[in-house]
């Protein structure tokens, strides 16, 4: 009798609201690389609007997290990997931030203490992820005394 529900995500335009939002930003972000260099006359404006894209870039991000938190959409660690969380800056490798691998285990002799870290070149804040680490399943979906897998476990399936 009643309506039968539909197998769709609620608040689909939501969450495609925010999925536009991280596109323009990274095109904006990334809008300087794509363009060709421009003639020694025009260099100070080429500066000026590098600046004006980062800064639109910068209020796009703001606006996003702003529309997640008011409706609360979790944005993917994909997503949140590419901004910076101080600043909001999207950080584009070799332009807004540079990434090493840190190592701070005595000597670096642990190879699963590996660290890439991302440092952002607007406010110098530092982010840090495991690196050649397989990510850990979620505590309900872990199957009780099974072990996680190890970092030779992870060359295995890679190398098999």
């Amino acid at each position: 009798m009643g309506k039968s529900k539909n197998d769709g995500v609620q608040n689909r335009h939501l969450y495609t609201r925010v999925s536009y939002l991280h596109q323009a930003a990274c095109r904006l972000a990334t809008l300087g690389h794509d363009r060709p260099d421009r003639t020694k006359n025009e260099q100070g404006s080429k500066e000026n609007d590098d600046s004006v894209t980062q800064n639109m870039a910068r209020l796009l991000v703001e606006d996003l997290r702003a529309v997640s938190r008011k409706v609360l959409i979790r944005p993917t660690p994909a997503m949140k990997r590419t901004m910076c969380k101080i600043c909001d800056t999207v950080l584009v490798e070799g332009r807004t931030c540079f990434t090493t691998v840190e190592n701070h285990s005595k000597g670096g002799r642990k190879p699963w203490a590996d660290v890439m870290a991302m440092r952002c070149t607007v406010c110098g804040h530092i982010k840090r992820f495991p690196a050649n680490c397989p990510r850990q399943k979620r505590r309900p979906f872990r199957v009780p005394g099974e072990e996680p897998p190890t970092l030779d476990d992870a060359d295995r399936t890679e190398k098999g």
